[in-house]
């Protein structure tokens, strides 16, 4: 179930990861979404209402996995999204170009009800702190005016926060720069914080 986070997007955002990504980028934050199975089967509408108890965010951010490998779901949870009054931000690894050559009614309803739209495969060689984007190759594109371009533009770098869940999980929301897990589990070491990890995380 999606968590309200104060990145990935500006203001205060309920974030949703989709399951199953094709593109499989090297270096890929989340390659445990890649695979078409796992994940936890919801309906879109009843994801929403969900979402939308949160009175106080300001809108949604989905991310996965690949949103648009399903995108009449998608569609169907920025609907009833855009219909509360809130705003979206979707990331995909496709490029704009891409998502309308496919010419697919599916791709083009979601694209038609996203306000902004982080396109581009992750690029892990030119990956760095670039703002709400994982690297320079990245393009943030905004498809209506619901999010002022200058809170975007004014953000300085990549944000994450450091989370522990209920089951003493160290949960990391955001886009890490390169170095920032070793970074973070050797400052935690010298701490006397001892953290057990399988995450490829460069």
């Amino acid at each position: 179930m999606p968590a309200v986070y104060q990145v990935l997007g500006p203001g205060l955002r309920a974030v949703v990861w989709v399951q199953g990504c094709s593109l499989r980028c090297p270096g890929c934050m989340v390659p445990e979404t890649w695979a078409t199975t796992g994940g936890q089967l919801v309906d879109p509408i009843e994801l929403a209402d969900y979402i939308l108890v949160r009175e106080d965010i300001e809108g949604v951010t989905i991310s996965g996995g690949e949103p648009t490998e399903q995108p009449a779901a998608v569609a169907r949870l920025l609907a009833r999204v855009k219909a509360a009054g809130k705003n979206t931000w979707v990331y995909s690894g496709y490029t704009l170009r891409e998502l309308l050559d496919r010419r697919d009614p599916a791709t083009d309803e979601m694209l038609s009800l996203i306000d902004v739209l982080v396109d581009g495969r992750y690029d892990i060689n030119q990956a760095g702190r670039y703002p709400f984007r994982g690297s320079m190759n990245q393009n943030i594109i905004h498809l209506t005016h619901a999010i002022a371009s200058d809170r975007v533009a004014q953000a300085a770098s990549s944000a994450i926060e450091v989370q522990i869940d209920q089951y003493g999980h160290l949960v990391l929301i955001g886009i890490p720069p390169p170095g920032f897990l070793p970074q973070l589990l050797c400052a935690l070491r010298d701490r006397g914080v001892n953290v057990s990890t399988d995450v490829p995380w460069k």
